[in-house]
């Protein structure tokens, strides 16, 4: 009796359990990649509009807030100062992991945007304020279109009706600039 086809049986299936196992290995760690969590800043776009950006991906960014209203500007909060001030917000809750969601609320009686972990959280961290004169249904509105997407542009920046809206789906419906 040869031991050649044992040993090629042998050698097969050492060979078929050491493929198994890597396909394995290889799916386990395909489970423990990590979510990226993008990064905010300030930058202009392509009509020299001050731009709140989320960048999702290397060279991939979305425009979340065009900052055009100059309604802040007589305290000395122009439309790049707000951008430059509001941007790293933006980026510090989602590096706190406080920007699940985006949601409105009232501070000192002005309408604000804020970021928020869950739909109990009031608000976590407040983002931006609005103008008085801005409506607390037509900022709801706005948030609700922003989660939306779908033809929608980034907010314009120009109380009792909550609401909050998924970052994730804000990112989601929005597009590459």
């Amino acid at each position: 009796m040869s031991t050649q086809p044992f040993t090629s049986k042998l050698f097969r299936l050492s060979g078929l359990a050491l493929l198994t196992l890597g396909l394995v290995s290889c799916q386990e760690k395909k489970s423990e990649i990590p979510i990226i969590t993008p990064r905010y800043f300030c930058g202009q776009d392509a009509q020299g509009t001050y731009t709140t950006y989320a960048e999702t991906a290397p060279g991939k960014k979305q425009a979340i807030i065009r900052w055009k209203s100059e309604y802040f500007s007589k305290s000395n909060w122009t439309p790049e100062a707000r951008c430059n001030e509001v941007s790293p917000k933006f980026d510090q809750a989602a590096m706190n992991n406080q920007l699940n969601y985006i949601t409105n609320d009232t501070r000192n009686n002005l309408p604000i945007v804020c970021a928020a972990i869950d739909e109990n959280e009031r608000c976590g961290m407040m983002l931006f304020t609005l103008r008085p004169e801005d409506n607390p249904e037509a900022v709801r509105q706005m948030l609700i279109d922003l989660g939306k997407g779908g033809g929608m542009a980034p907010i314009e920046q120009s109380g009792s009706n909550k609401v909050y809206i998924p970052m994730s789906e804000v990112l989601k419906n929005l597009p590459l600039e």
